[in-house]
């Protein structure tokens, strides 16, 4: 994007930003914060793997400029007259490495600014239970995980710099039968092996395993089209993609091109689940159709594997509004011939007070990936392992703040290296 973060905060700061709305009147508060930052408007699987803050910018009070900005010079107010739910979110992350190595006291930042546009088309077309949505993302600082040497990316905005349509798509849902059809560029794991108690944690790998590596994810989603069926508390989901990632297309920045340039790259993957009140526990298995080159040097047609997931509420307060504390268990495998990570098992609690303006948040997570034993992989290492800690806060109603440490050990599997230590602060801005 060529915008860094500390230039963003700048601008924000220069246009009268840096007001407190949190200390406003209930009424004036009810005022500036749009459904779409409650997360009303955008479907749950857009809002799992957001960071938001509970509200967003006041416009009124904050000046002309950043009102015309933000507010696309007054095309933002037309959209959503037309009950067009408009968001802008910023996730950026300044991060510095205490120790490891000799990368030691480096430091970088990184970040996605997206433009999400989600219309109910019931109005339009008459159909009840439509919905389209459109999101436009422009990522900079590059993919810093990489020049670390290790192999489970640091954060979940690591990508190298480009500016997409990321993700479109169009949902019908059957309220008589319970499904959801859609199609278009989607993200997979908005659908598939995902984990609410991992969606607040930086480290990629808490949002889903990394032995399901070929998987259409940010920053590349690619065109497919998914079902999801419920059967009260059980549930199928399945889904058809665009599998070009992997032979190394960015489907992020693509259409439908790769879908029809001669190539028999498809992924698929399916998920039971069992769902709850106080958790949730799944099931998945996925294939890719695609010439995967081996550790040997060969190659051979196609690979897949299995992953599971299970998630609970493990407590409870018992104030009017409860803090809560959440635990997870991931697992996944894949076949170690093809793939960096032959296994990998994940674990985590996080806690969540909603009372009072700071909406304070906690976690700590356990990633570790067993490596390739292969001929022909040359990991020295069994095991990278990331252990991350964090704590989230809200200064503004408008803004999130995390402070967020990890420990990566034998960094890209290999057991010479020095652990790495990386502390890094993220802030996410809801425009």
């Amino acid at each position: 994007m060529g915008l860094p973060g500390h230039w963003l905060l700048l601008a924000l700061g220069s246009c009268g930003l840096m007001h407190d709305t949190s200390a406003r009147p209930a009424q004036d508060a009810d005022a500036s914060t749009s459904s779409v930052a409650e997360g009303e408007d955008l479907t749950p699987e857009e809002i799992r793997r957001r960071d938001r803050p509970s509200g967003t910018i006041n416009t009124e009070d904050t000046g002309w400029l950043w009102s015309r900005v933000a507010g696309l010079g007054g095309l933002r107010e037309q959209l959503e007259d037309r009950g067009v739910a408009v968001e802008f979110l910023y996730s950026g992350d300044a991060s510095w490495v205490a120790s490891g190595d000799a990368v030691a006291d480096h430091a970088f930042e990184r970040g996605l600014l997206e433009l999400t546009l989600q219309y109910d088309t019931s109005a339009a077309f008459g159909f009840e239970g439509g919905t389209a949505l459109a999101s436009l993302q422009g990522i900079h600082g590059g993919d810093p995980s990489e020049g670390l040497g290790v192999l489970q990316p640091l954060s979940g905005v690591d990508a190298e710099r480009r500016i997409q349509l990321g993700r479109i798509w169009y949902q019908q849902e059957f309220t008589a039968t319970d499904t959801r059809v859609r199609a278009g560029k989607i993200d997979a794991n908005s659908l598939f092996a995902y984990v609410d108690g991992g969606s607040q944690f930086l480290h990629s790998s808490m949002g889903f395993s990394p032995t399901i590596f070929l998987m259409p994810s940010y920053p590349d989603a690619a065109f497919g089209l998914t079902i999801v069926q419920s059967f009260g508390v059980l549930g199928v989901r399945a889904g058809a993609f665009d599998g070009a990632f992997a032979r190394g297309v960015r489907t992020g920045e693509l259409g439908l091109g790769p879908l029809f340039d001669g190539g028999n790259d498809y992924f698929f993957i399916g998920e039971a689940d069992a769902t709850w009140s106080r958790g949730r526990v799944a099931f998945g298995a996925w294939q890719s159709t695609s010439r995967v080159p081996r550790f040997d040097g060969a190659s051979e047609d196609g690979t897949g594997g299995y992953y599971a997931t299970a998630e609970s509420r493990l407590w409870t307060s018992r104030a009017a509004e409860p803090d809560t504390l959440d635990g997870f268990l991931q697992w996944g495998n894949a076949d170690r011939e093809v793939s960096i990570f032959e296994e990998h098992f994940g674990a985590g609690l996080a806690w969540k007070s909603p009372a009072g303006h700071r909406q304070p948040t906690a976690g700590i997570g356990l990633s570790r990936a067993t490596l390739s034993r292969a001929e022909g992989s040359g990991f020295s290492a069994s095991a990278e392992t990331a252990i991350e800690l964090y704590f989230g806060f809200e200064p503004f109603r408008w803004v999130r703040i995390k402070p967020d440490l990890q420990w990566v050990n034998s960094p890209g599997g290999d057991a010479s290296r020095s652990d790495l230590w990386l502390a890094t602060i993220r802030f996410t801005l809801a425009i």
